[in-house]
């Protein structure tokens, strides 16, 4: 049977927060008609850490709007009924252990209202947090132990060298808690520390070669000043990086050394030792003479990696001569920093003394080589010239002399070189030999003390060989040659040495030639010296234009001025004279097939086509005459025209025929007939010169 009722109901929720305050809330429901919206009252809870109070310590309440006898309430999550628990019928919850924000600063718990007797849910659960409040009960930690730092050595008052760092684990939200400050306890009259826990050097020109590592202790301490002697200290070491601000110093005040005379120019004389307490990549130390003659005899190269300085010879060192030196170096360092030298030594300066041994020496040639002239073909009793040596050492032995591998001279025991045989300059005109010098000792050769020369002999020249013709020569010229006519250029070569000004003198054998030599000033020159004979050309019963017409260059050379039976000139006739046949070795009777082709009537060649027609008449007399000549001897025609006022140039009727034609107007043609006016417009000169 259901109740109606208005119900007048008061609910208070008194969690005591971090502050203490008390919450209330009131809920009135005046409409008995309608249903009480049921709901929890709470969403969370605080709670101060490291709370000094007796345990358990109450931390708030739970409840809800519903009012039920029988209701119960129940904790669910991180915590329940062991950390936290909650009074059943009251809601009130409870800590069983001090809270450690640090450890965990808020808890995440739900809540349940059940039916004590049923265990059924009166209302949906609800979930809930309890915040943990902080207090400043942490020290600043530092990040690490120890830190490392470095500054440069001599660095001035307030170069920064390093920074270290602490956390403080308290909650940074709440002023002061968080704040670090730092502070050095040992090693504050060497460096100093900010807040931000930037460390700087506290004095200056702290020296590296006195301390080279500093170790201080520093302290963070947060806003309150609490601070752990084992959390809140760190070491921290600082080492000084060096500079080069130390002069080098020689360990000793003076050197001796002793040296053969034989050493080698980049030998070793001896060592100077010098300390220079700057680190190895500083020491860069400079060796130089303190004045004296010796300069020039010695130098001193600092090795880079001992920094000493190692002295070498500058020239050949000779007992006979100098056996001792002495003089003072000077030990310096161009790159040290002077600002920070001045107190930490000078300059240092040290004697040195070098004996120098003395050592048993090949002998010394008095030149380093020598140049001899021999005229060829000399008596071989003739003496070319001398070498000499001496023993450069106090003894003084003997020297003996001999050369190495040569089968044209020979020296003497005392040095005078003479051939073994004549020798021929035109075979070889220099000679290269080696003369070696040996030391004796009772008349026999000390081992290995031998020295060697090199000797140019030059061979010079007689005239003892006759000229030759600098190639065989085989001259052609055409029998009808205009006097003055190049035949060929004649030179000579001679093995002997020309003497400026000489000159090779030329003749013909034969005086009745028709040829004569002419000096040219460096060749002589082959000309016809004779007119050329004028030909008739009527003999071959041709005019000149005919036989120009068809005569073509051919390659039968025939054989020579004796060949009388070779060939007639005939055959060159004009085909256009069919009656004529040239003689010819008897062949098969068989009637002719080439065609016959007639000259065109008329006073003279015209027309472009006639050349054309000649070359065919010609090419079909070669295909289908058997009875002619071997055309295929046929290279080049040559026809001119019939038009020129010239006529034919050409070498058969050139200068023979008996035209009246005068010549004379190729003069006014140009230089490029400035030749054939001489050829045909006077006669040759019978002492044409080139």
């Amino acid at each position: 049977m259901a109740r109606c009722c208005l119900l007048l109901l008061s609910l208070t929720l008194v969690p005591t927060s971090a502050h203490g305050e008390d919450f209330t809330r009131t809920v009135v429901n005046s409409n008995i008609n309608k249903r009480i919206k049921r709901e929890w009252i709470w969403n969370k809870m605080h709670i101060i850490e490291e709370h000094n109070g007796t345990l358990p310590h109450h931390v708030g309440r739970i409840t809800s709007t519903i009012r039920n006898p029988n209701a119960k309430y129940v904790l669910e999550g991180e915590g329940a009924g062991t950390l936290f628990r909650v009074e059943d019928s009251t809601g009130d919850v409870s800590a069983n252990e001090r809270l450690d924000r640090e450890k965990k600063a808020e808890y995440h718990l739900k809540a349940h209202i059940l039916d004590r007797f049923t265990n059924k849910s009166l209302e949906q659960p609800s979930v809930f947090r309890i915040i943990v409040y902080d207090i400043n009960d942490n020290a600043p930690v530092f990040v690490q132990k120890v830190f490392n730092g470095s500054v440069l050595e001599m660095s001035p008052l307030g170069t920064s060298v390093t920074k270290v760092t602490a956390v403080d684990a308290d909650d940074p939200t709440i002023l002061g808690n968080t704040r670090v400050s730092y502070k050095v306890i040992q090693g504050n009259q060497y460096f100093k520390i900010d807040d931000t826990g930037t460390i700087y050097t506290a004095v200056p020109d702290l020296d590296r070669e006195k301390t080279p590592v500093y170790t201080i202790v520093v302290e963070a301490v947060d806003g309150h000043g609490l601070h752990s002697e084992e959390s809140g200290t760190a070491t921290v070491r600082i080492s000084l990086t060096d500079i080069n601000d130390n002069f080098p110093t020689f360990r000793k005040k003076n050197f001796h050394f002793e040296v053969p005379e034989n050493t080698r120019l980049d030998g070793e004389v001896g060592r100077l030792e010098v300390e220079d307490i700057d680190e190895p990549q500083n020491r860069n130390t400079k060796y130089s003479f303190v004045q004296g003659p010796y300069q020039d005899t010695f130098r001193i190269e600092p090795n880079p990696f001992t920094n000493e300085g190692i002295i070498r010879p500058k020239k050949p060192l000779d007992f006979e001569k100098v056996s001792s030196y002495k003089f003072d170096v000077e030990a310096t360092d161009a790159d040290i920093n002077y600002a920070y030298s001045r107190t930490k030594g000078s300059k240092s300066i040290a004697s040195v003394t070098i004996k120098v041994l003395d050592v048993d020496e090949p002998p010394v040639f008095s030149q380093p080589f020598y140049i001899f002239e021999v005229q060829e073909e000399s008596d071989i009793k003739k003496v070319i010239g001398s070498v000499s040596a001496h023993d450069p050492d106090r003894a003084k032995r003997k020297i003996r002399y001999h050369i190495l591998r040569s089968n044209y001279f020979k020296i003497s025991t005392t040095g005078y070189i003479s051939a073994l045989k004549p020798l021929d300059r035109e075979e070889s005109a220099w000679h290269n030999i080696t003369v070696a010098a040996n030391e004796l000792e009772q008349d026999r050769i000390v081992p290995n003390l031998e020295t060697h020369v090199p000797v140019y002999i030059k061979v010079t020249d007689i005239n003892d060989n006759a000229p030759e013709f600098a190639d065989v020569y085989n001259p052609r010229v055409c029998e009808n040659a205009a006097p003055g006519k190049t035949v060929i250029m004649i030179s000579a070569v001679d093995k002997d040495e020309m003497s400026p000004g000489v000159k090779f003198r030329f003749s013909l054998v034969s005086e009745e030639s028709n040829f004569t030599l002419i000096d040219n000033h460096v060749i002589m020159v082959l000309i016809v010296m004779r007119k050329r004979h004028r030909k008739d050309l009527n003999i071959l019963r041709k005019n000149v234009t005919d036989i120009h017409e068809q005569l073509v260059a051919y390659d039968e050379e025939g054989g020579g001025e004796m060949d009388t039976t070779s060939y007639d000139v005939s055959v060159l006739n004009s085909v256009r004279q069919t009656s004529m046949r040239s003689p010819r070795m008897t062949m098969e009777n068989r009637p002719c097939v080439y065609s016959r082709v007639q000259k065109p009537p008329g006073n003279g060649i015209s027309g472009t086509g006639e050349m054309g027609i000649m070359i065919e008449m010609k090419k079909d007399e070669a295909d289908n005459d058997g009875d002619l000549l071997p055309y295929d001897t046929l290279h080049i025609y040559g026809y001119e025209g019939a038009e020129s006022i010239a006529e034919s140039l050409s070498s058969l009727g050139s200068g023979s025929s008996d035209s009246d034609i005068d010549y004379d107007f190729l003069n006014d043609w140009g230089p490029r007939f400035k030749m054939l006016a001489e050829l045909y417009g006077l006669e040759p000169s019978e002492d044409l010169l080139y």
